[in-house]
């Protein structure tokens, strides 16, 4: 009974966490909006991945070296922001291009990335990113019993890659819509300056917090 009670605690702190605006949120929706299905697909499947390995760090207790290595914290805030920083400005940077050139948007549309690259993107942003970390630390401090065997810590990983698979195939099933992409076809110029903007907004946030 226990053991239920504490896998639907994760599911619960899990399903706020994950559904809180963010870059991993962003990211799959411009991906979404940009790319078709398929690819965008891959968004979330490399976002599931780093929470999977990120709940192995809070299971295995690796979590804690952020707070006896603040260096290593630090060093990993100024990567995940330098990340984010380059998403943003380099969104900004291809917006401008592409409005200078006159091309039209449905032509970049045509240029897609691999899903290997859009996997790696996904990932990369996720398992740098500080808040996915401050998530696990609360959530193995207030929800975790002290002894856990490694069957629950494996059910914990399951439980909240899960939980971030659905919700992000969720977003790439309601922005890869028709009627989404028509909707952002009207507005894309205006969009991609905003998306750019809050990727630079977000790296330079976690980069000083």
């Amino acid at each position: 009974m226990e053991y239920l009670l504490v896998l639907l605690h994760v599911a619960l702190i899990w399903m706020l966490a994950v559904a809180t605006p963010g870059a991993n949120v962003l990211l799959t929706i411009n991906t979404a909006l940009n790319y078709d299905r398929k690819i965008a697909a891959f968004s979330a499947f490399g976002v599931s991945c780093a929470t999977l390995l990120w709940s192995f760090f809070g299971g295995s207790g690796l979590v804690i070296l952020f707070s006896h290595f603040p260096q290593l914290f630090g060093l990993m805030k100024v990567l995940g922001g330098s990340y984010l920083l380059y998403l943003g400005v380099r969104q900004i940077y291809l917006t401008r291009k592409i409005k200078r050139l006159g091309e039209l948007t449905e032509i970049n549309l045509t240029i897609s990335p691999s899903k290997r690259k859009v996997f790696i993107s996904a990932f990369i942003t996720s398992i740098l990113n500080p808040k996915t970390g401050f998530f696990v630390v609360s959530l193995f401090s207030v929800s975790m019993p002290e002894n856990m065997s490694a069957t629950m810590i494996l059910a914990i990983m399951l439980t909240m890659a899960s939980i971030t698979l659905s919700w992000h195939l969720f977003l790439v099933m309601a922005f890869s819509h028709e009627s989404a992409k028509s909707f952002y076809a009207r507005i894309s110029g205006v969009m991609d300056y905003v998306t750019g903007g809050l990727f630079t907004i977000f790296g330079i946030k976690v980069m000083t917090s």
